[in-house]
Parts: structure tokens; C-alpha cells; sequence
């Protein structure tokens, strides 16, 4: 009887050897439906670990089960589940997108709304493709239970993720709205990794631990873990980068060099609502609320600049007496201005409009203008208006400017100004800190979309252009999120959002002589480098499947 056991238990092992685990055609594995979910529920996982629900520590996770849907599966079905996945993503975590229905005119401008948000979800979504597509090639070519070809699958899908999503950001002006790491902006310990690779090296070892634990679960799924107790090698490793940015973040917290030369500001949130056709009635109302709140605010002590919030003028300067009076009382109190405004330019018979910030000076003088330099579609200027002039109500394209702006502040340090979005383009921060800004500000109306999660969206994106330059800023809404933000990307908000009023704070500019960070020096090199090996490790993984594929078939026949 033990001799027959024994045989029978060879037996059984042997088997398992040549077939490890479930087999690739088993039901539950097989079912389509299964996979639509596992993908699907990638996307709505991603989605609770941004703003609006901040679930962050899910996002650790989130890719998985979009990675075991894919596993060993065809080109096309990978496509078509990442597809999805991204779909899903963006589809809820944009869906303040939506407000804009209640800013514009008609059914059909309405209507053009969801179209044009559920392009872009579909556009963006589609970044998620090639990851889809790495998991698919990677698993039936590397993961099992060699520690080092794990690893190599960790580092290809790691690469692929961190290419697409930075190619994302630059293609077509870009889009580079709600990258994987801007879910971490209020866990200050993990991205202060970000001044040597920026926001890509915090999604970066995102995708490591998720494909970390995705290796790890696999090999229970499908057996290897059966005939052997083994370490969880590969999990371990996926989490050391997070554990090793937690040790660096709070060794640059506990050891902040102290900044002096502090600026005082004050910052006008007039919580104005937005229509789409002005009148008389409303400039005034405008005007008003202006007024008053920049009155109380210069009267208070020590205050070096006020600031207003993006477009805060109701009007042109050049062409309207109310305007220009109103910028004179605000001036009255002694106090520079930084005001957000439209402006527009004449040559040769041409009229150029630009959204722009001008700094005043007490006496009235223009110190300084910035022009806006990335443009937004459909909202600022419109691609191919021939074609696309009746899926938006502008009626006339804006100018982008093409320098930062470095305006001087009498006896403080200067600073640059980045106005709407500009504060979630990278590269646009990196050339305003080169150009000899020593802080920055924000002017935004983010009041076309709020209340939404929209507006802290936004604030978790200006929170790593802080971080990535070691350079604070001041940020200056019409319906918030206004605050101050360290150079650490630690926030001090003291207005509530969708209130009228003002609230002071004090920044503290980067020091002369302070060294330039990795990041400021060589801007999206991390992310640069990981789209080139993201892009050939994708080729040769394609290239290898198909390959396969058709010395298979010809072994066939």
C-alpha cells in the first residue's frame, strides 16, 4: 500500500511539473466576460485613488487585475482591455469635464460637450495599450519562477507605462492630466523623489509594485507555488522602491535648510460665476467684488503683492474706463498687483488676443507681462477651424506667448506666473526656474468646473512643480483651490473652496546660490529615457510573438 502511494504521489508530481498549475484553457480563465471586468474594475480602481474619492493607497494595486485579464492573451484582445481599462479611467476621474453643459448655450453646444469629453476619455485611454500589450507578450515570455526574468517583466511593463504616459503629455500639445503619481500629492514622505525624475518616477514605482504583486499572485494561480515553498522574492522587490523614497522623503523633511527673505501675499478669491454671455450688470458686479476685497486686503500691514486670479478683469484695460479705474483704486493702497486679465494686441490691421498677467506697480507702471504659452483647445484657440468651429462657442483663437515672464517685485525676490493649466505642463516650471524665477504663481479660474473634483486635480499637479524645482508658489483662484505651497509640496489652504474672500500667506523664495535640482537641470530625462526603452522593449517583445507565432503555424502544417 506505501509503495503503491509512493508511485501514485511520483506520478502526481511529474505531472505537475510539465503542466503548472490551471491550465490556459480553463473556463473561468477563458471567459470573456471575466476579463471586460478585471479590466474595467483596473480603470474604476485607478479613478478612487485620485482626487475626488483620494483612495491613494489603492493605486498600489489598481493595475492588477487589468494585468491578469491580459495575461498571455492575444495582441487584439489586449488591446481592446487596455483600451477599456483607460476608458473607464478617465471616464470617471474627468467627469467634471461634464460641468461645462451648464456654461454654454444650446442643446447642441451641450450636447457637444459629452462628445468631446468622451473623445478624450477614448483618446487618453488609449495610452493604456501599450502596457496592455507588454503584459500580454511579457507574461508568456518571462513570468514564472526565475527571480531575474520576473524582474526583467517588472522593469519592461514599468518602462512601457512610464513612456506612454509622458508621450501622452507631449503629443498633439499634450494632455498630461492625472499621470499615476500625481495620486500621491498629499503623502509628502513618497514624492520627494520627484526633484530627480519628477511625477514619472513616482508612477514609475507604481507600476513596479503592482507588477510586483501581480507576479506574486500568478504564481499561486497557476501553481508554481505548489511543489515548493519559495520567498516572495518579487513582491519584496516591488516594494523597496516605495519603502526607499519613504526613507529619502523624510530624511529631506526632517532637514530642510532654512529659506529667508520671506514675500507676503495676498491672494483674491472672488468666487465669481461664470456665464457665457456678460452684460453690464454682471462687469459691475465684478468690479465690486474686486474692489472690496482688494481694499482689505492692502489696508493689513507687510502685504508685498496682491494677487487676482486668472481673467479676474471683466474687460479689456485698453478699452474700458471702469477697468482702468479699478485698477487704479486697487493701487491706491500702496501695494504691487499681479492681475490676471485678456489683452490684445494690434499690427498690420491684426488683432492677436492673449490671456495674460500683468504686474503693477503702486504708481501705476507696467512692470512686467506674461502671455499664456500653452494654449487650451476648444476653450483658447481651435485645431483646424474649418473643420471643428462648430463643436465649440469661442469666436476668436487666443496668441500663445513663447518666454516665461520673470517679473520684479521691488526689494523681494522675483517670480514667474503660470496661468490656468500651465501649472500641470512640467517643462513650462523647469523654464520659468532657469529663466531666474525664485518663486511662481498660479492664476487660475477653475470656476468653469467647480464644484468638482476638478479643483484639486489641479492642486495635486502644481503640488510637483513645487517639489521638482525646490521652488514654492502661490496659487490664486476664482473659486479655489487658493493656498500657499512650500517648496516640499506641503500646502497651506485657509480659504475655504466656492467662498468669496481673501487670505494671506508668506512663501519663502529659493535662495540665491541654492544649487538647481536634478530635475530642474535636466527636466524629463527619467521619463525621456523610459519612453525610448519602453518603445524597442514593446518592438522586440511584438516582434518575438509574432515570430513565434509563425513558426508555430508552419510546424503545423
Amino acid at each position: 500500500m506505501i509503495g503503491s502511494f509512493k508511485e501514485m504521489e511520483k506520478k502526481r508530481q511529474a505531472f505537475n511539473a510539465e503542466r503548472p498549475g490551471l491550465k490556459l484553457n480553463h473556463p473561468v480563465l477563458q471567459s470573456p466576460w471575466l476579463a471586460i471586468a478585471a479590466s474595467m474594475l483596473s480603470g474604476v480602481l485607478l479613478a478612487l485613488s485620485f482626487p475626488g474619492w483620494s483612495n491613494a493607497t489603492l493605486i498600489y494595486a489598481a493595475l492588477v487585475p487589468l494585468m491578469f485579464a491580459v495575461q498571455s492573451s492575444s495582441l487584439k484582445k489586449a488591446t481592446c482591455l487596455g483600451l477599456l481599462s483607460g476608458f473607464v479611467f478617465f471616464l470617471l476621474s474627468l467627469w467634471w469635464l461634464t460641468a461645462l453643459r451648464d456654461k454654454v448655450d444650446g442643446v447642441w453646444m451641450a450636447g457637444c460637450v459629452f462628445l468631446g469629453f468622451g473623445v478624450l476619455a477614448l483618446y487618453c485611454g488609449a495610452y493604456f495599450i501599450p502596457f496592455a500589450l507588454a503584459v500580454a507578450c511579457g507574461t508568456r515570455r518571462w513570468v514564472g519562477e526565475k527571480l531575474w526574468q520576473n524582474i526583467r517583466f517588472m522593469f519592461a511593463v514599468t518602462m512601457v507605462w512610464v513612456g506612454s504616459e509622458y508621450l501622452r503629455g507631449v503629443l498633439f500639445t499634450g494632455f498630461p492630466w492625472n499621470p499615476l503619481g500625481v495620486s500621491q500629492y498629499a503623502n509628502p514622505t513618497i514624492i520627494q523623489v520627484a526633484e530627480w525624475g519628477g511625477v514619472s518616477v513616482i508612477s514609475a514605482y507604481i507600476v513596479w509594485m503592482n507588477a510586483g504583486l501581480f507576479v506574486t499572485f500568478r504564481q499561486y494561480t497557476h501553481g508554481s507555488r505548489s511543489r515548493k515553498y519559495r520567498p516572495h522574492y518579487e513582491l519584496m522587490i516591488g516594494i523597496l522602491p516605495v519603502a526607499l523614497s519613504v526613507a529619502h522623503g523624510m530624511n529631506v523633511l526632517f532637514n530642510k535648510p532654512d529659506f529667508y527673505e520671506p514675500v507676503h501675499v495676498a491672494l483674491v478669491q472672488p468666487n465669481i460665476p461664470l456665464h457665457v454671455s456678460w452684460d453690464d450688470a454682471k462687469d459691475q458686479e465684478t468690479i465690486e467684488i474686486l474692489a472690496e476685497l482688494t481694499s482689505a486686503a492692502t489696508r493689513l500691514e507687510g502685504i508685498d503683492l496682491v494677487i487676482w486670479p486668472e481673467t479676474a478683469l471683466p474687460d479689456f484695460l485698453q478699452s474700458s474706463p471702469a477697468c482702468r479705474a479699478l485698477i487704479r483704486d486697487a493701487l491706491a493702497g500702496g501695494v504691487p498687483l499681479l492681475a490676471g486679465m485678456m489683452d490684445y494686441q494690434v499690427s498690420e490691421n491684426k488683432v492677436t488676443y492673449h490671456n495674460s498677467s500683468v504686474l503693477f506697480e503702486p504708481d501705476g507702471e507696467v512692470a512686467g507681462t506674461y502671455y499664456k504659452q500653452h494654449l487650451v483647445p476648444f476653450g483658447e484657440y481651435v485645431p483646424f477651424p474649418g473643420l471643428m468651429s462648430v463643436f465649440t462657442p469661442i469666436e476668436a483663437d487666443f496668441g500663445g506667448g513663447t518666454e516665461s515672464t520673470v517679473f520684479p517685485l521691488r526689494g523681494r525676490p522675483s517670480f514667474s506666473a503660470l496661468i490656468c493649466f500651465e501649472d500641470t505642463i512640467a517643462p513650462l516650471a523647469v523654464k520659468a526656474t532657469r529663466a531666474g524665477a525664485r518663486w511662481l504663481v498660479n492664476q487660475t479660474n477653475d470656476g468653469w468646473f467647480d464644484p468638482s473634483s476638478e479643483s484639486e486635480q489641479h492642486l495635486a499637479h502644481a503640488v510637483f512643480r513645487c517639489i521638482e524645482n525646490r521652488i514654492p508658489m502661490a496659487r490664486c483662484c476664482n473659486t479655489g483651490v487658493t493656498g500657499i505651497i512650500d517648496a516640499y509640496g506641503l500646502v497651506d489652504r485657509k480659504l475655504e473652496p466656492m467662498t468669496k474672500g481673501f487670505t494671506t500667506g508668506t512663501l519663502y523664495p529659493r535662495p540665491i546660490g541654492m544649487e538647481q535640482t536634478f530635475y530642474t537641470r535636466f527636466g524629463n530625462l527619467f521619463a525621456k529615457a523610459s519612453l525610448g526603452a519602453g518603445a524597442l522593449i514593446l518592438f522586440v517583445l511584438c516582434y518575438n510573438r509574432r515570430r513565434k507565432r509563425e513558426s508555430d503555424e508552419e510546424s503545423l502544417s
